[in-house]
């Protein structure tokens, strides 16, 4: 990149009128000059339109329907200008360094076209939490895990959260638009789609803030597993359809999750789903029931054993 390139900050907002003005202050607020904020309003209830609007043109405002996240990021990634871009959930904040940081490691490593970040965990009032986070493989070097991809071998490493999340454009023009029926979890589809298409970073510092309180406590939910093998089924068909050399991975996190999904609901609720209907019909031949139904049943045993008794 020549010269110092502009770096955009998208902010997803829904219902976060408390939370969102800290997370602008943030935005805007970065040790590097060159920062465009921009904010997309997902079609709020609350006040959040009039907060996002009292700040003028010191930032970028959409405001639409509600569509959901990946319909919210489909909107920021239109809108934006930045050479890199970096994603901000509106009740999370940036470290006000993380912008510089961001553009330091990318200068340093020009082959790298994403860059996932550590976060700390706050609570509602920012207050540092304990951390218990077991991503221990994060290193200031370059991580290439498009060989896995393409021999569908399995990604270990535990990405972060959306506000994690960092990107060079031209990775993002090759995921973007967004399948919009991904309206929860869709940072899941962007996190994949990066590290099919390029190199990157996974950076060992905290430079956001992540925060959990009452109105996004998702993974403290019971059910967790059981949710994030919906929306990996959801995941797995997209990727596919967007990158079919992706068939071999995408197999292995269909069947993963399939058979999370059927061990809770049953083959037939699971295999309703209208994603896992298309998958089945559309991916699924008798090499990859052979190659799969291992891992279904596996996965389906492993579900109903996890099951709470009634």
């Amino acid at each position: 990149m020549d010269g110092a390139p502009l770096v955009s900050i998208l902010i997803n907002n829904y219902n976060y009128a408390g939370f969102v003005s800290q997370a602008i202050e943030s935005a805007l607020n970065q040790t590097y000059d060159r920062v465009e904020v921009v904010v997309v309003d997902d079609g709020s209830k609350d006040n959040s339109r009039e907060v996002i609007a009292s700040y003028g043109e010191k930032i970028v405002s959409i405001f639409k329907q509600n569509g959901g996240q990946a319909s919210a990021f489909n909107a920021g990634f239109a809108a934006s200008q930045g050479d890199i871009l970096c994603f901000l959930d509106a009740d999370d904040l940036c470290d006000f360094s993380k912008v510089s940081r961001v553009v330091e490691e990318f200068q340093k490593h020009p082959d790298a076209g994403w860059l996932f970040h550590l976060l700390q965990k706050v609570d509602s009032q920012g207050n540092a939490l304990a951390d218990d986070s077991n991503e221990t493989n994060f290193s200031q070097s370059l991580f290439d895990f498009r060989e896995k991809i393409s021999k569908g071998q399995p990604i270990r490493t535990v990405f972060p959260a959306t506000s994690g999340l960092c990107f060079k454009r031209y990775v993002l023009q090759q995921t973007f638009p967004m399948p919009e029926q991904l309206k929860i979890s869709a940072d899941n589809f962007l996190r994949l789609s990066a590290i099919h298409v390029a190199p990157g970073l996974l950076l060992n510092e905290k430079l956001a803030m992540h925060r959990i309180h009452g109105s996004n406590a998702f993974e403290s939910r019971k059910d967790i597993a059981y949710l994030h093998a919906e929306t990996n089924i959801q995941t797995s068909y997209y990727l596919k359809k967007r990158f079919p050399e992706t068939k071999a991975f995408t197999n292995q996190l269909f069947a993963h999750s399939f058979g999370r999904v059927a061990g809770r609901s049953g083959f037939n609720k699971a295999s309703q789903i209208f994603e896992s209907k298309k998958y089945l019909e559309d991916n699924f031949s008798i090499d990859s029931w052979f190659t799969c139904s291992p891992r279904i049943l596996y996965n389906y045993a492993k579900s109903m054993g996890s099951r709470s008794p009634k």
